[in-house]
C-alpha cells in the first residue's frame, strides 16, 4: 500500500511522531551547544575558572581605603566571587582566581593598593598572586604567608569599561588544597585585608 493510501490516521501518528523526533534532535543540539553567558560556560562547562561572578554593583568612592577585615564595612558588593566570608584575619580567597569590582565613573589612570598575605596552612613562604584589571595583566605579586603586606600596581585607562566598572582578577597559581581531596574551588592562597583605588598623580 502506497503511502499516499493509508488511513490519515496512520499519516497523522507518522508526522507527530517526525515532529517529536525533530524536537527531541533540536534538544541534543541545544545540550551539546548550548548558548549561556560566558562566566557560566567558563564555570560549569569549561572548568577554566573556579570564579562565578554575581552581578555586584561596585559602589565606592574613588581614594577610598576599604578595610576588608571582619568589623569593617559591608563589601558584598565589591566581591563578585572567589572569597569567602570575613574574618579578624580578612578576607580568605577561595578557588583559583577572585575578583574585585568597583565602579569608577569613567575611564582614568588608576593605582590599585592591595594589603595581602599568604595563607599560612602549607609551609609554603610565598603565594604568587597574578593581577589584571579589565584584562589587562597589571602585574604578578609574591605575597608572603601570615604577614599582611601592602602592593601598589598602575591600572591603565584602558582597563576601565566605558560603563565606569573596573574589574580587578586576582589568580593563584600555587593555590593550597586544604583537605588533600577538596575540589580547586575551595583552595586557599591569600587573606585581603585593605583595598584601595587612587587617581594617579
Amino acid at each position: 500500500m502506497r503511502l499516499s493510501e493509508r488511513h490519515p490516521l496512520a499519516l497523522g501518528a507518522y508526522a507527530l511522531a517526525a515532529i517529536l523526533a525533530l524536537f527531541e534532535l533540536a534538544i541534543l543540539w541545544q545540550a551539546l551547544h548550548p548558548r549561556v553567558p560566558d562566566d557560566y560556560r567558563a564555570y560549569y562547562i569549561d572548568r577554566t575558572t573556579t570564579c562565578l561572578a554575581q552581578p555586584v554593583t561596585g559602589a565606592y568612592q574613588i581614594g577610598t581605603e576599604i578595610d576588608f577585615r571582619s568589623g569593617g564595612p559591608d563589601t558584598r558588593e565589591l566581591r563578585p566571587c572567589g572569597w569567602d566570608g570575613p574574618a579578624g584575619d580578612g578576607m580568605h580567597s577561595i578557588g583559583q582566581t577572585s575578583r574585585l569590582r568597583f565602579a569608577v565613573e569613567r575611564p582614568q589612570a588608576l593605582t590599585l593598593m592591595l594589603e595581602l598575605s599568604g595563607v599560612t596552612i602549607t609551609d609554603a613562604a610565598r603565594q604568587r598572586v597574578i593581577v589584571s584589571a579589565g584584562g589587562i595583566e597589571l602585574g604578578t605579586l609574591n605575597v608572603p604567608a601570615g604577614q599582611p603586606g601592602r602592593f601598589t600596581l598602575a591600572v591603565p585607562p584602558q582597563a576601565i569599561a566605558a560603563d565606569g566598572m573596573i574589574d580587578i582578577a586576582l589568580d593563584f597559581p600555587d593555590a593550597v588544597n586544604p583537605g588533600g581531596r577538596t575540589a580547586n574551588t575551595h583552595w586557599r592562597a591569600v587573606k585581603l585585608t585593605a583595598a584601595s583605588l587612587s587617581p594617579q598623580p
